[in-house]
């Protein structure tokens, strides 16, 4: 399928191909247009993060969140990422997550230090699979500590390295 959105691609963008990618659609192809100088065209693909399109920020939300909410997405950490995605999107409440200033600087260098769109949603899909990784060992050092404690700290990289490679992989 494709999915049609705007130039330079930046914090909810980036995210949002990301979860289209990971959660939706694995081979999603994505199409970008100039946008206000260009319409989306329902020839192009499924329109998002442009304004007044389904898949763009309603209520409060950013794209991202819209998008969880209408795909149904319920993976915890995706809950944990649309969080961080909100907060980095949305300027008044940038405070909101911890994560969010640090995202939006990588995301906003990022977005300049390639000519080519498509290279900046590639290497932006990488740094979601890193958030993603990283909420993963929260999630495992949780359930594992007392294991994690028992283990010097090669075994522990090692046990860490297995699993959090494992979960990447079975979203990619």
């Amino acid at each position: 399928m494709r999915w049609v959105t705007r130039t330079c691609p930046y914090v909810d963008r980036t995210a949002s191909a990301w979860l289209i990618k990971r959660f939706i659609d694995k081979n999603a192809e994505f199409v970008f247009i100039k946008w206000p100088r260009e319409k989306p065209d329902p020839s192009l693909g499924i329109p998002f993060d442009i304004r007044g399109v389904e898949l763009g920020h309603r209520d409060g939300k950013c794209t991202f969140e819209v998008i969880v909410e209408k795909y149904k997405i319920v993976d915890p950490i995706v809950k944990k990422i649309a969080e961080v995605v909100h907060a980095a999107d949305i300027e008044e409440d940038i405070d909101k997550s911890p994560l969010a200033r640090g995202i939006k600087a990588i995301l906003n260098g990022l977005r300049y230090m390639y000519k080519d769109d498509y290279k900046v949603l590639e290497e932006g899909i990488k740094i979601w699979d890193a958030l993603y990784a990283h909420f993963k060992i929260l999630e495992i050092m949780e359930r594992y500590s007392e294991e994690l404690k028992s283990m010097d700290r090669i075994g522990r990289i090692a046990f860490l390295r297995d699993r959090v490679s494992e979960a990447v992989e079975r979203i990619k």
